[in-house]
């Protein structure tokens, strides 16, 4: 097994493990922490989903859809992802952030929709070029770079569905760490561009000028 299965597996053997033995600590984080319960947790599940994705499409050396469905798959990927940040009532009223914690159903849905936005990321990017994969990276962290910014300005707590108020505080926290997070994002793909362009140069003395 490769670096990369053992990697994809380890991912679902651990949420396998939190979510059987530990489910309550989840439950607990999600009603007092914004950030674990809008970006950690459902991350968590998408990277769940595509690892899914990855060993069955190699064990069963699949590859679904056309060319043009990868875009499709990431207007998928990405709307689900809008939908699930948009606070309670807000949209014309479609919002329903963080109200799916006081509704079994929503609840359930918002974790698929999250499995179903790793798988779909995965067949969605698996035929990207490796400059193209970082360009979205680099292009989803400044998304949420700049929504953790708007975070880190309001005034008043926009996440609310009584008995579930998280306060302002948690607010401007979720936003700063997803400011942080859009920083390492973008180092990371800086980094492995980097790496892409120049790992099949060789090195070359730089010429020296003699007078």
């Amino acid at each position: 097994m490769d670096i990369r299965r053992a990697a994809a597996a380890t991912i679902i053997a651990v949420f396998a493990y939190i979510a059987l033995f530990h489910y309550p600590l989840v439950r607990g984080l999600e009603l007092t922490n914004l950030l674990f319960y809008m970006d950690v947790w459902p991350t968590f599940i998408a990277a769940v989903g595509y690892s899914t994705a990855y060993l069955t499409s190699t064990r069963l050396n699949t590859n679904l859809g056309k060319p043009w469905s990868r875009y499709i798959g990431f207007g998928a990927a990405a709307a689900l992802i809008f939908y699930w940040h948009l606070p309670a009532n807000s949209f014309f009223g479609y919002g329903v952030c963080p109200a799916d914690l006081n509704n079994p159903i929503l609840y359930q849905l918002k974790r698929i929709s999250y499995f179903i936005v790793g798988v779909l990321i995965y067949f969605a990017a698996k035929d990207f070029n490796k400059p193209w994969r970082e360009a979205l990276a680099i292009a989803f962290g400044k998304v949420m770079g700049w929504y953790g910014f708007y975070l880190t300005l309001v005034t008043e707590p926009l996440y609310v569905a009584p008995p579930v108020i998280f306060s302002l505080q948690l607010h401007h926290e979720a936003g700063a760490a997803m400011i942080l997070s859009m920083i390492a994002l973008d180092f990371l793909a800086a980094a492995s561009l980097i790496n892409h362009l120049f790992k099949d140069k060789k090195a070359t003395p730089y010429p020296l000028t003699t007078s």
